[in-house]
């Protein structure tokens, strides 16, 4: 142990006397100084921005922050896309809003995914599929996650609400495009796919609600068991494919488990989705269409 320790705190004298040697040498090469001399002939620097300043030219002299903050800059505003300006500034509107917060529905939906998926990952390492006994499997390693895992009431936390949020948001998002009218040419497989991901998000979460098995999931399992029963013709079939059978048995959580799970690769469509958006960009609301025939912009 003793050995250790000094090997450690040689380890740390070294670094320090390296870094101290390099500075020593910038201190003729690296205008550092003369930035700092810049700044501070403009107003009086306090203790904060010196730091800042120092941190700032000590990593660009080794990193090239600047040159590859410029270089990827100049290469987004030369891409061939639409660019990231809001729509008030592209056709020149003179509206109350400055921006159109709808039009970002799409881009919360898809970062509500994503945080779904990480959160989702992690409980489902600790989460145990399995309906039988009293309590069961499912319940107990939810009980588990709750009560004894370290942060896991916070994770459940989040991956329950970002549910509600995603589907309120994939909801609102398909309302502002059928209003808006853009689904129409040349964008009509763009909204095939995006209703699919509207019904896959629905199930998504559906499947999700059953999973802890308590009292609320069992009420909801019911409900959703003679919904599929009731269906004519199909009905019998569609409540075996979901719920593993016409009637509730343990194995329905091991179903829901599975479409929970494995319909999250269906989301891969989200690719083609935006694939679509990026190449035929967005259709505007009806005051930016009038006011794009006066500007010549045809969208």
């Amino acid at each position: 142990m003793t050995t250790m320790f000094w090997i450690l705190w040689f380890f740390i004298a070294f670094l320090v006397v390296l870094v101290a040697f390099t500075l020593r040498k910038e201190n003729q090469d690296m205008p550092r100084r003369d930035i700092l001399r810049a700044v501070e002939s403009t107003g009086k620097m306090g203790v904060a921005e010196r730091s800042f300043l120092w941190v700032f030219s000590w990593l660009d002299t080794r990193f090239r922050l600047q040159d590859y903050w410029n270089m990827s800059k100049g290469a987004y505003y030369n891409m061939h896309r639409q660019m990231p300006l809001t729509h008030a500034e592209k056709y020149k509107l003179r509206i109350i809003w400055y921006w159109y917060p709808l039009y970002c529905l799409g881009g919360i939906s898809f970062l509500s995914f994503i945080i779904l998926v990480i959160t989702g990952t992690v409980l489902g390492i600790y989460y145990v599929p399995g309906g039988e006994g009293d309590p069961s499997p499912a319940y107990a390693s939810m009980e588990y996650i709750m009560t004894q895992l370290p942060f896991g009431y916070i994770l459940r936390a989040v991956h329950h609400w970002t549910t509600h949020f995603m589907v309120a948001s994939v909801f609102l998002h398909m309302c502002r495009v059928y209003f808006t009218g853009a689904y129409r040419n040349p964008r009509e497989l763009n909204w095939l796919i995006g209703v699919a991901l509207m019904a896959l998000t629905i199930v998504f979460g559906y499947s999700g609600y059953l999973l802890p098995w308590d009292s609320l999931a069992y009420g909801a399992a019911i409900i959703g068991i003679n919904l599929a029963n009731s269906s004519p013709l199909v009905g019998k079939y569609v409540a075996t494919l979901l719920f593993s059978g016409s009637e509730l048995t343990p194995l329905t959580v091991t179903r829901m488990y599975f479409i929970h799970v494995f319909i999250s690769t269906c989301h891969r469509y989200n690719a083609h989705h935006h694939t679509f958006v990026y190449c035929l960009g967005t259709r505007h609301c009806g005051a930016a269409l009038i006011r794009s025939e006066k500007y010549g912009i045809n969208r």
